[in-house]
């Protein structure tokens, strides 16, 4: 069985900004929060698979749209909340065909995405016991997802994963259930320590991060691909300059890839952020910088990758709905692409 490469991200893929809905950056504000919702464990280290998220969170997840995008959210009650997305790619009439045949042009698609969380939430601050996930879309993909906090150390995930078209490393899967991903998490925490066992399909892996010091986080992953009878390494570590600055390395074993990245926040809500990744199957490498600046009422996010493709993501926020403008320009290709989306309700 191939290694699963969650971080690879396709940035001409309309949708790749969906790939991992729970990518976000940490921004948020406490000091308006009563002191029992603040962070309690402000040396608790991230997850091993989540540990470049804030970087990635601008250099690979901005959305970038292609055509046009319409959305309605909204909640039928505090527990259940429903959201309907379509997009209008491009016409691509005129053009030559991608000689890839595995990358074929995008085409018009609807995506459904449901929450449910379980408990009395009669107020901002109350906790779900469980949340579930969904989503599917009209190419074929389907995503599931369960999370159980059981007590302040163990919490449980489970997620499932059908997709028809979507690239996972080396192979790719379809619509038939026989070949749907599918993964059990347990997570266990402490004040400065993060240990997670995963069992998947055809994988198992256990990882744990651990916080030295003020500034210093290490951590490693022990990966089995059961089918191959393959054991791989995998090692990480973050540094904290300061608590402005901070620096990351992660060598991912299943890829054989060294990447390096490094975040900044300027000022209030600006960031600064860059990475670089070096591929030893390969001998490639790749950087790319990114900058996100937020507003009171809209944010904007650049970023310039090492093949000369620079992008741009215009974020507008009203009470009940939101605007986006999106840029694309490709100067080793001489392609220059717009995007433009609407979302009304919850979003």
């Amino acid at each position: 069985m191939a290694a699963i490469d969650k971080e690879q991200v396709d940035m001409d893929n309309p949708a790749f900004a969906q790939q991992d809905p729970h990518l976000k950056i940490n921004d948020d504000e406490e000091m308006g929060l009563p002191p029992q919702f603040r962070n309690r464990y402000p040396r608790r280290p991230p997850l091993f698979d989540g540990l470049l998220n804030n970087v990635r969170a601008v250099t690979k997840k901005v959305e970038h749209i292609k055509g046009f995008k319409f959305e309605v959210a909204g909640g039928l009650s505090n527990n259940f909340h429903l959201a309907h997305s379509w997009l209008i790619p491009p016409s691509s009439k005129g053009k030559a065909p991608n000689p890839n045949p595995m990358k074929q042009p995008p085409v018009p698609s609807y995506t459904l995405a449901a929450q449910y969380l379980g408990g009395s939430l009669r107020t901002p601050f109350d906790q779900p016991t469980y949340i579930m996930t969904g989503r599917w879309d009209s190419t074929g993909k389907l995503e599931a997802a369960i999370i159980k906090k059981l007590n302040e150390m163990f919490n449980f995930r489970y997620v499932l994963i059908s997709i028809k078209t979507q690239r996972f490393s080396a192979f790719y899967l379809n619509s038939d259930p026989l070949n749907a991903q599918m993964h059990l998490d347990c997570d266990i925490t402490g004040e400065d320590y993060v240990h997670s066992i995963k069992i998947g399909t055809g994988l198992y892996s256990f990882n744990m991060m651990q916080t030295i010091g003020n500034r210093l986080v290490l951590g490693y992953e022990m990966m089995t691909l059961t089918e191959r009878n393959l054991s791989l390494m995998s090692y990480a570590m973050k540094f904290g300059i300061n608590k402005n600055q901070n620096i990351y390395a992660q060598y991912v074993g299943a890829a054989d890839q060294l990447i390096l990245a490094y975040n900044h926040r300027l000022l209030d809500k600006s960031y600064f952020m860059s990475e670089l990744e070096y591929s030893n199957q390969t001998g490639e490498s790749r950087a790319i910088l990114g900058y996100r600046q937020k507003f009171a009422t809209s944010e904007v996010i650049v970023t310039l990758n090492s093949k000369q493709k620079f992008s741009s993501a215009l974020t507008l926020q009203g009470f009940a709905y939101q605007l986006k403008l999106c840029a694309i320009a490709d100067y080793n290709k001489d392609s220059y692409k717009f995007g433009y989306g609407i979302a009304m309700g919850q979003v």
